[in-house]
């Protein structure tokens, strides 16, 4: 209302204008005077307001249909954040045009589906935790009911059992503190990096487990090209001991353990292969996803919590790197791909 008030003020005024302009013309003009000049400067008057009243009309209508059009958007952002804030999700809003409003409902599109996928996966992260910590609990429950009430008495295998399970809820909680750790978003995520040469280190981590792969019988062969690149140790090297424990526990077969360090022009590249329990075509993709499981009741009678690649991914993409699965259905070879440093130095 106020521009369409400013809009009429500016029409009344050059209105006015123009028609003291003509009337001053006219009055110098041979033979426009007294009566003559009167009834012209009075048709003149009719025709100025009538047109200037047709001007403001018109305008005020076209300003108001045009306006409407473009804050229309706005209004369809205004709804949607007010549903946002009642803690449901919209539908996605058009882009009308490729200006500001254009981009910020794109930016708004992308918030939602942002906040739809964390809900979702925040949703189904615990009722996996629920379902994985509901088993422990029951058999703890169940053998402490029963030796309270007398019905079985302790023993050795009991306590055992009682411990093992134990064990189990505290990986769980120990698996969940990892995955916040390493999954925030915030500026308490930042992580220490140190130049690291990469053949020792990987020979370091791989030297821990030589006596249980000898006792198991199971050959560990270890390549790794020399490179110094920018990495948070105690991450890399929890991602590469769950890959190694990973290959112990689920190996199946003859073939020895490789673990494989390369590098290129612009990444250093991990690998640990070996044979193991065959992981279906389309279960692969959800390799690395949290609480999964390929086959739930060995990876109980093992040990283990489903967590284990879902924080090593977690860590891989804080070093911008990527972690990828190739399989031919017995040899599974993990990668790990590291970002070389900008500033690396050739180790030697």
């Amino acid at each position: 209302m106020a521009n369409i008030a400013m809009l009429a003020a500016v029409v009344i005024l050059t209105g006015f204008l123009l028609y003291r302009t003509a009337c001053f013309l006219a009055s110098n003009v041979a033979g426009v005077e007294g009566q003559t000049q009167t009834s012209f400067n009075s048709t003149l008057s009719s025709y100025v307001w009538i047109i200037t009243l047709l001007l403001i009309i018109i305008g005020a209508f076209f300003y108001s249909v045009i306006t409407k059009r473009m804050l229309e958007p706005v209004n369809e952002l205004s709804r949607a954040i007010q549903t946002m804030k009642k803690g449901e999700y919209p539908t996605q809003l058009t882009a009308r045009s490729r200006d500001e409003i254009g981009e910020l409902v794109h930016h708004v599109n992308h918030l939602n589906s942002l906040l739809e996928q964390q809900e979702s996966s925040r949703n189904q992260m615990l009722h996996d935790l629920s379902h994985e910590l509901r088993t422990p609990l029951s058999n703890l429950q169940g053998y402490l009911e029963a030796l309270n009430k007398g019905v079985i008495q302790g023993d050795k295998d009991i306590y055992k059992s009682l411990a093992e399970e134990t064990e189990r809820v505290t990986q769980l909680v120990q698996g969940l503190d990892e995955v916040k750790k390493w999954g925030r978003n915030d500026g308490e995520s930042n992580i220490t990096k140190q130049y690291t040469a990469m053949d020792k280190f990987i020979r370091q981590v791989v030297q821990l487990f030589e006596i249980e792969y000898e006792r198991r019988g199971i050959d560990l062969i270890v390549h790794a090209s020399p490179q110094v690149i920018m990495i948070n140790q105690q991450g890399i090297q929890q991602v590469v001991t769950n890959l190694l424990n990973n290959a112990l526990h689920y190996y199946q077969g003859r073939s020895p353990v490789e673990v494989k360090g390369e590098a290129d022009d612009s990444f250093y590249t991990l690998t640990v292969s070996g044979p193991g329990s065959p992981i279906p075509a389309g279960e692969q993709s959800k390799i690395f996803e949290r609480f999964y499981q390929v086959d739930p009741s060995r990876t109980r009678t093992i040990g283990g919590s489903g967590l284990g690649l879902a924080i090593s991914k977690e860590i891989v993409e804080k070093h911008d790197g990527n972690k990828w699965l190739e399989t031919d259905g017995t040899i599974h070879s993990f990668h790990v791909q590291l970002p070389l440093d900008m500033k690396e130095h050739k180790h030697n």
